[in-house]
């Protein structure tokens, strides 16, 4: 299994890809009178994924996969993310775009290219050791 979020296995070709990975600083900027802006470091935003998945017929139902994270979406819930062997935190889906590409003879489709948005549930890794 190359990696899993929440119920949806990704192993074989059904794989992602490209997996992107961002994170960024917050800083307060502080004004003084005169002088250049401070800035004050004030912490971490949470992490955000950006993750390709083609799910194509050959391997799976991609109507299936799709709805299960459109699902994800619509409920707000977060899922654990796993790639390879390491669990990457909990995340939220916070953008799900999906573009079809071939179809069968009754127009469903046998590939979904799936763009994934993942947002950091921080609440989660604030519970972690």
């Amino acid at each position: 299994m190359w990696g899993k979020f929440g119920e949806v296995t990704f192993e074989l070709l059904k794989t992602p890809e490209a997996l992107n990975r961002s994170s960024r600083a917050k800083f307060a900027r502080i004004s003084l009178f005169g002088e250049k802006e401070k800035l004050h470091f004030t912490g971490l935003e949470p992490e955000t994924v950006e993750l390709s998945i083609k799910f194509h017929s050959s391997f799976c139902n991609p109507l299936e996969e799709v709805e299960t994270l459109r699902k994800y979406l619509q409920s707000g819930e977060s899922h654990i993310l796993i790639v390879g062997d390491y669990v990457k935190g909990k995340f939220v889906i916070e953008g799900l775009r999906e573009e079809s590409g071939r179809t069968d003879k009754r127009g469903n489709p046998l590939q979904i290219l799936v763009n994934l948005t993942l947002k950091e549930d921080v609440s989660y890794a604030q519970n972690q050791p």
